[in-house]
């Protein structure tokens, strides 16, 4: 397993596929934009955007999906398809059995129980999660992936997708790249409602001090920086997940991963997409 700490030193590499999982038959991946110059206006799309919805050539975009499919297929061989979804920032819970569909559904999290089906989120800040049983035999092992923005967190989309899992023994979880919280000013007054939603909706362990350094005074007046990967973290935890990495690499920060707001920030008008994965078999 590859632990990442530092947000902002990362790895020149080769492929767009960052391996952050393999063992025991579950492969959980993340994709990288390749360098590129995310705050440069001609630079939208880097190296592997996998977003169809965000006005690169589709052409383009589905090569790489194909090519990524044989990267995956570098670690899994037998792996035989990737299901995508219309990500629509809800708590859409989509059962999948691995046949293959030319439909996109409207949905924020990915399940299946069919050996050698990976499942993709796509995300440019915010958090991606993948959850699978350590335990559990592989032609009857539940893998899940989540889009988990800020108002999925508070709509329950992991909360409401573990439940839809056949019962894990040991459940793990990875948290791909997202925004950090040194990255992610928000007003005050929706930082507090979020907090206090996931709280009254019984999302997170009560952990006061956890809580409080999720929601931190910002430099600036009525602003807060939140952290939605510790958010995520608590509302695992209180699930009975545990997280196996650490602080996850800061999507703003990282010459090499998706941010819709560094783009925003650098006046750019658009702004490719990255993939969480995760696969069994």
């Amino acid at each position: 397993m590859t632990k990442h700490t530092d947000c902002t030193t990362i790895p020149t590499i080769t492929s767009p596929l960052e391996l952050l999982y393999h063992d025991n038959g579950v492969l959980i991946a993340q994709t990288q934009a390749g360098a590129f110059d995310k705050f440069a206006a001609e630079d939208l799309y880097g190296a592997f955007n996998l977003g169809l919805h965000v006005g690169d050539n589709p052409i383009t975009v589905l090569n790489h999906r194909i090519e990524l499919m044989g990267y995956l297929r570098q670690y899994q061989p037998a792996i035989d398809c990737i299901h995508w979804l219309n990500q629509v920032h809800g708590n859409t819970v989509l059962m999948v059995d691995g046949s293959r569909s030319q439909r996109l559904y409207d949905a924020d999290a990915l399940i299946s129980t069919r050996p050698n089906t990976a499942l993709a989120i796509m995300t440019a800040d915010c958090v991606p999660v993948a959850i699978f049983d350590e335990q559990a035999e592989v032609d009857n092992r539940a893998i899940a992936c989540i889009h988990a923005g800020w108002q999925g967190l508070t709509l329950g989309v992991i909360a409401k997708t573990f439940a839809k899992m056949p019962m894990p023994n040991r459940p793990k979880a990875i948290i791909g790249a997202c925004i950090s919280q040194a990255a992610y000013q928000i007003d005050a007054e929706l930082g507090d409602r979020i907090v206090r939603q996931v709280v009254a909706n019984g999302l997170v362990a009560l952990d006061e001090s956890a809580l409080a350094q999720a929601i931190l005074s910002a430099d600036t007046a009525n602003k807060v920086r939140l952290d939605v990967a510790k958010l995520a973290r608590l509302e695992l935890e209180h699930l009975g997940v545990v997280v196996l990495n650490d602080e996850p690499i800061c999507s703003y920060h990282s010459p090499v991963h998706y941010s819709y707001r560094a783009q925003t920030h650098g006046k750019k008008s658009a702004a490719g997409r990255m993939a969480l994965l995760i696969a069994a078999g």
